[in-house]
């Protein structure tokens, strides 16, 4: 952790600088230097405008579906790296693990330079507004690299200044509930300086910031408890999520399908997405189609290796008949997507179980086609497209609602609950329901976020409170396949299923870390905030 934490310091400061006016342009230095940079508004903009996509680009390239949907049990893989996480095998050396560690912390000190440098260093015809939006960019998104290391490692080092720990980063693990402590305070202080506007098309609001402490509120609810959650912390979730679901002027898309076209990218539901540039540098782009297309057939870019994965059974079977999320989602056999392939007519999935191997689903959810099924050249290039990844939508923050208001209950008909929980029914073409268990949310929320990367950190909060209840879900999860009976010509169940322990609900500290800074590896221990 020493070397890759003070290599990651000084990479931040240096690329800090180092974008131009426009939002996620990325030009040479030039003459630019730290302490001429920050002479105009746009250029603060600019300094900030890296925070959106490069640094969370080795998590969103495969750590973050990896253990998101396939550790989750949404989606198999035949990829060896990918499958420990699928079958709870992970090894400290793991890549995906290694990816996920190395982005996030990554995240979190661009972030902290940011939220340190900008204030010293803004020019006096920058206005101080513009300031505190860039501070609160910084804190919006040290809060958010915070929230996934917390619920995938439990308790991580703070680090809220990088420029302290560059000669000397042997620093201890601190506990769960300082790490929540400092993403609460953070986003709340986001929450004042941000404004109820984004300042362009995909940039942060304060309805992005309530939005995404209403969710933390609704994690923090059940850490440390024993089968019910903290009553504070759900009121405060539902307390935020109704202000965002009454005053942000957002709204659901009227058609799912539509959430994952590239033409719809910073739509009227998002409310953070990380932000990617097609067929730019390595880096800036999202790669996900590139290995979830079925084949080289939809993608037109010589990629497309989705054949290794897909859908289990248990994720297929969740799905009621008629639910106008499962096309979007995932491909069967029989299906026909005009948006792919469109001068052709458009593509039509057939499968031929005689071919041999497992009677599988594909992926479609972020497979977005060709270049000539998205406006032309520039807008689909080999493993890169500019389709932006979902952090949160609307669609997350009614089903938080729904499940704060349910809070300890069995069961609740609150008027409220049940109009956010229908209204995402209703919108996938299924009946509206009379009354809500923790059991329908769970469900519906699996369902409207797969493939987000959602599941694992759902599964891992409930595992907080109600830890035996999470261990026989996930034991008890058919992750198997379908397969083909060549004899007696008949689809075949390919079971697999994988016993947990509590120990399988959080991630080891890769290797290379642990052998430079053995206090990760010891308990964590108490942050002094020393007053801030």
């Amino acid at each position: 952790m020493k070397n890759k934490i003070a290599t990651i310091t000084i990479l931040a400061l240096f690329l800090l600088f180092s974008c131009s006016e426009d939002f996620l342009n990325r030009p040479p230095l030039d003459s630019i230097t730290i302490d001429n940079f920050y002479e105009t508004a746009g250029q603060v903009d600019a300094a900030t405008a890296l925070l959106y996509g490069w640094p969370w680009f080795t998590l969103n390239d495969k750590a973050h579906w990896t253990i998101g949907d396939s550790g989750s049990g949404n989606d198999w893989t035949s990829d060896g790296q990918m499958a420990q996480f699928f079958t709870f095998s992970v090894t400290t050396n793991n890549a995906h693990l290694n990816e996920a560690w190395v982005s996030l912390w990554m995240v979190v000190a661009h972030a902290n330079a940011a939220i340190n440098e900008i204030p010293l260093r803004a020019g006096p015809d920058v206005p101080d507004r513009v300031v505190r939006r860039a501070i609160a960019e910084g804190r919006y998104m040290r809060a958010l690299a915070y929230f996934y290391l917390v619920r995938l490692w439990g308790g991580v080092p703070i680090i809220e200044n990088n420029t302290e720990i560059v000669f000397d980063s042997r620093i201890p693990r601190n506990r769960v509930d300082d790490v929540y402590t400092l993403i609460i305070r953070d986003l709340e202080k986001a929450i004042e300086d941000l404004p109820e506007s984004p300042a362009s098309p995909g940039r942060l609001s304060t309805w992005a910031a309530k939005g995404m402490l209403a969710k933390v509120h609704l994690a923090y609810s059940g850490w440390g408890q024993s089968g019910s959650r903290k009553q504070a912390d759900l009121d405060k979730a539902a307390q935020l999520a109704a202000d965002v679901i009454l005053n942000s002027g957002r709204a659901l898309l009227p058609n799912y399908a539509d959430l994952f076209r590239y033409e719809n990218n910073n739509n009227q539901e998002s409310l953070f997405a990380f932000q990617w540039l097609s067929c730019m540098a390595w880096g800036t782009q999202n790669t996900n189609q590139a290995y979830w297309a079925r084949s080289g057939a939809i993608t037109g870019a010589g990629d497309g290796w989705g054949g290794y994965k897909g859908p289990t059974i248990d994720l297929q079977r969740e799905y009621e008949p008629g639910d106008l999320r499962r096309k979007p989602t995932f491909m069967l056999d029989g299906d026909h997507y005009p948006e792919l392939n469109r001068a052709a007519g458009g593509y039509s999935v057939v499968v031929d179980p005689a071919e041999g191997g497992p009677v599988h689903a594909f992926v479609k959810k972020y497979v977005i086609g060709s270049a000539d099924d998205n406006g032309g050249p520039g807008t689909v290039c080999f493993m890169s497209t500019g389709m932006n990844t979902y952090v949160q939508r609307l669609a997350d923050v009614y089903l938080i609602y729904a499940e704060a208001v349910l809070g300890n209950n069995q069961s609740t008909s609150d008027p409220g609950a049940l109009a956010a929980f229908n209204a995402i029914r209703t919108r996938a073409g299924l009946p509206p329901v009379a009354s809500l268990t923790w059991e329908d949310i769970r469900r519906e929320r699996r369902i409207e976020l797969a493939y987000e990367a959602e599941y694992w950190y759902d599964l891992v909060r409930w595992h907080y409170w109600n830890p035996q209840a999470a261990i026989s879900h996930v034991s008890n999860q058919e992750r198997g396949t379908y397969g083909w009976d060549e004899e007696n010509q008949e689809v075949v169940v390919n079971s697999r299923k994988y016993p947990v322990t509590s120990a399988n609900f959080t991630l080891p500290i890769p290797q290379s870390d642990a052998d430079s800074n053995p206090l990760l590896l010891e308990d964590p221990v108490p942050y002094d905030f020393g007053g801030k």
